[in-house]
């Protein structure tokens, strides 16, 4: 019965917010419009003495299809999310928190409008040898 546990755990880590992953690479990787932030956090290994990336933020402001985009995909993700908040001001949502293995996502809405105007996310980058440990 265990055995069983174990195996059918492995394939859901896999694919854990695959969708989100697949934005979060998309807005690194391609040249984005100047609402699109990326900041990364590199620490100094220090068996190799080298600065390595470990963390990353990834702001998305006033950026109406990008925003939708990723309100698409966590809603394919959130059954695989760790955590979910919802903060709400007078009755309307304010903000929405999805916490998964590797990242966070924080969803900003506007008060006006109840409107999604900005996206920050929390992305913990691990090396190969972070894994097979």
């Amino acid at each position: 019965m265990m055995w069983l546990f174990i195996v059918s755990y492995f394939p859901i880590k896999l694919v854990a917010q695959e969708h989100l992953d697949t934005l979060v690479k998309k807005c690194e990787t391609k040249k984005m419009d100047g609402n699109v932030y990326v900041d990364v956090i590199y620490t100094k290994n220090e068996k190799t003495k080298k600065f390595e990336p470990t963390l990353s933020t990834l702001s998305i402001e006033f950026n109406p299809t990008l925003i939708n985009e990723f309100l698409d995909a966590v809603k394919k993700d959130e059954e695989l999310a760790l955590e979910k908040t919802e903060t709400k001001v007078a009755g309307k949502t304010y903000k929405l928190f999805y916490s998964f293995e590797n990242a966070d996502y924080t969803f900003y809405y506007e008060g006006k409008n109840g409107e999604c105007t900005g996206i920050k996310i929390f992305r913990r980058i691990f090396k190969e040898e972070n894994h097979s440990k």
